[in-house]
């Protein structure tokens, strides 16, 4: 089953490789360039669970039940950016309950300088943490260099979408140009600009083209702008980054302990077209005076916008914990999942959750099949 799961990874890289070779020559989202990038995104989720445990027989076969909190947010401009990640679960079956809370946070300050070279260094100071009713509690306070940066490209996506649904519906005779929707983008990721105003100039600037079929943009071309505008679709990103930074780790929880430790870092986003957007992160943990005892974790992961309102992700994760909480022990999990996910009415979406995990020393790999209750509170 170990081997299965990482066969499974092995072809979704694949997939993802060739999609973005086979995404034709011209304008690419990530090509967006915005002055400023700001996302704020909180929600809630809620979900019935069954599980299949790690044992060859029934006995850890159950039915549980979660909430989740989950927020995300980043704030980037060319001489700053800050980023905090937070999520939290409470999970609930027949006998037991656990809750888990875990995140992080960075200030980013550029080296712009003049020179373009320079432009993506940067110097950061971040703060990790982890807190479970399992393994307890564990901070980190590091700083560091590094260099990279990413943008959000959601605009210039949300831009090519409303292009394609007007040919689709007939409300424009040719697509328009590049300049254009670089345009057209600047207004969607216009801030401090409501909606309504977004649509107006929308379709001023569309009729501008004198590419719209008639005098000016239709009913149903008017409704599909506006779905496109205020729809929760999944944010975009472009970009790369890699930063080395040390500080201190400390174990609070159930035993205290400090330690001195670095921490490599390395991150990658790109949208292969402009209905897709695919992850990857790898960090690694060691502490500087037992270089032997380290945590990895690496996640990979791909979501596609497909017809009829559906999302579609599949996602791997890989942990290597080698000497981390416990010094006498290597312990390495995989996890891979899938899910489909649709709005049903509002803020309020549905998503259907299928996953496999493996961990050392288990007799099988545990299955999970979910059913998620989302809402998107801002």
């Amino acid at each position: 089953m170990n081997q299965t799961i990482c066969r499974l990874a092995v072809t979704l890289s694949l997939v993802i490789s060739l999609s973005a070779i086979t995404w034709g020559a011209g304008l690419s989202v990530c090509d967006y360039e915005p002055p400023e990038s700001r996302i704020a995104d909180l929600s809630l989720l809620g979900s019935f669970n069954w599980v299949d445990g790690p044992y060859a027989d029934d006995r850890n076969r159950s039915i549980s039940a979660s909430l989740v909190g989950d927020y995300t947010g980043m704030t980037s401009s060319a001489s700053f950016a800050q980023a905090l990640d937070a999520r939290t679960e409470i999970w609930v079956n027949d006998d037991e309950w656990t809750a888990s809370l875990f995140g992080s946070g960075s200030l980013r300050s550029f080296f712009a300088g003049g020179e373009a070279s320079a432009a993506d260094l940067f110097g950061v100071g971040a703060i990790g943490f982890s807190a479970s009713t399992r393994a307890g509690l564990e901070l980190d306070l590091t700083g560091g260099i590094g260099t990279g940066r990413f943008r959000d490209v959601t605009p210039l996506a949300q831009a090519i979408w409303i292009q394609n649904e007007l040919l689709d519906l007939g409300e424009l005779l040719a697509p328009v140009s590049n300049d254009a929707l670089l345009e057209l983008a600047q207004i969607l990721g216009a801030i401090d600009v409501t909606n309504d105003e977004k649509v107006v100039q929308l379709v001023d600037r569309l009729v501008a083209t004198d590419l719209v079929a008639g005098e000016d943009v239709g009913v149903r071309g008017l409704l599909a702008i506006e779905d496109i505008v205020v729809s929760g679709d999944e944010t975009r990103l472009c970009g790369r980054d890699i930063h080395a930074r040390i500080g201190v780790s400390a174990m609070l929880v159930p035993e205290f302990s400090l330690a001195t430790t670095g921490i490599l870092l390395v991150r990658y986003a790109s949208v292969p077209d402009p209905v897709s957007q695919f992850d990857s992160s790898a960090e690694a943990k060691i502490r500087l005076a037992y270089p032997e005892q380290m945590n990895v974790q690496a996640e990979i992961s791909y979501a596609r916008r497909l017809p009829d309102g559906w999302t579609a992700r599949a996602e791997y994760r890989l942990a290597v914990d080698r000497g981390w909480s416990n010094p006498e022990a290597i312990a390495i999990s995989h996890v891979a999942s899938g899910s489909l996910t649709t709005q049903i009415f509002g803020s309020v979406g549905l998503s259907l959750v299928g996953s496999a995990q493996y961990h050392t020393g288990d007799e099988e790999a545990t299955l999970t099949l979910a059913v998620y209750m989302e809402t998107d509170l801002f």
